[in-house]
């Protein structure tokens, strides 16, 4: 799916250029004035095929969701916009993603239940039963081996006494380590999520090495002394540990049964192919006759031409012989003195 902030920006440009006169300014430089119409110009030129290419595929895909009976009921929309926000460390960051992308939330959540849409549409003929499942399992059975996981919490600072005076604090009040994660660590990431690591990390990834050094071998909940790593200090708490452990059907099935419909999914683009088969999609617009290419139904069977015509040596020997003398009659003259056959002027 291509760039939503394609799509906002020459949406905007569109808006713009309706809502007021092309001669006014935009933006004026030295006493020079970029006019709107310069401005929609250029966001079209820059912009408008891959933002009309998206909006065509949209269309397409919601057309073949209504054909297939397929919708998205506000229910699923609004789990899937919660489970979204949740892999943010905070409101205020998701608000800034959607910044940099020129959307505001409406617009994403439109955006969103298209992808739920053709999730749909890719996983609609998708069928099986729990033997197929557990074949599939046992033919990835290393994929769902777990390592050990741990959930950390830090505060990182940039020198040894700024670690001692923080961990004092800690020793005082330990309940408050997040409250001094967002007063005193330096990670933006962490500090806005009160010190915490992305949850369940495995051991083995966690690093500089020494912070994964402490994880292994701190109990749960307690916290470090000042750590140096990497030209910083740390003091991080051991939030959570689970073992690693085998693959297990009972206890991975639903996530085999997520990896056995991504992997049998049908691509979008193919989804999208097999629309443009069925479609009568008209580029109006000169500037992007180009896409008529892609949108142009191609042939499932095209004819092969021989040196005969299409029907090969079969049509040569059911075309009629030329005459002798008809053959004859051509021989030895100028091309533009041999007389057309009757009727073709």
């Amino acid at each position: 799916m291509y760039k939503q902030r394609l799509a906002a920006i020459i949406i905007v440009g569109v808006v713009i250029g309706l809502a007021g006169c092309s001669n006014s300014p935009v933006a004026i430089v030295n006493g020079v004035r970029i006019t709107q119409g310069e401005f929609n110009s250029r966001l079209v030129q820059n912009y408008g095929r891959d933002t009309l290419r998206e909006m065509i595929d949209r269309q397409l895909i919601k057309q073949m969701a209504d054909e297939a009976g397929i919708t998205v009921t506000d229910e699923e929309l609004d789990k899937e916009v919660e489970q979204t926000k949740a892999q943010f460390p905070s409101p205020e960051q998701f608000q800034r993603w959607l910044e940099s992308r020129d959307m505001n939330e409406d617009e994403w959540r439109e955006a969103l239940k298209i992808a739920i849409v053709a999730r749909k549409l890719a996983l609609k003929d998708v069928k099986y039963d729990e033997a197929e499942l557990k074949a599939f399992f046992e033919q990835h059975k290393d994929r769902y081996a777990l390592p050990t996981r741990v959930s950390i919490s830090e505060i990182v600072v940039g020198t040894k006494k700024e670690a001692e005076e923080v961990l004092a604090q800690l020793k005082k009040e330990p309940a408050k380590f997040a409250d001094l994660a967002r007063v005193y660590s330096q990670a933006p990431y962490t500090r806005a999520r009160g010190g915490k690591r992305p949850e369940n990390m495995p051991l083995e990834r966690v690093t500089p090495e020494a912070i994964r050094k402490a994880a292994a071998e701190l109990a749960i909940g307690q916290i470090s002394a000042p750590i140096a790593g990497e030209g910083q200090w740390y003091i991080i708490k051991i939030d959570q540990r689970q073992p690693a452990r085998k693959a297990s059907w009972q206890k991975d099935k639903d996530r085999v049964k997520r990896d056995y419909e991504a992997a049998n999914a049908k691509p979008l683009g193919q989804l999208l192919q097999d629309a443009v088969k069925k479609a009568n999609v008209q580029i109006v617009d000169p500037r992007f006759q180009a896409l008529n290419e892609i949108y142009t139904p191609v042939p499932e069977k095209i004819p092969t031409f021989g040196p005969h015509g299409p029907e090969g040596e079969k049509g040569a020997q059911k075309k009629p012989a030329e005459s002798a003398p008809a053959a004859e009659a051509g021989k030895g003259k100028p091309a533009e003195q041999r007389q057309p056959p009757a009727g073709k002027h």
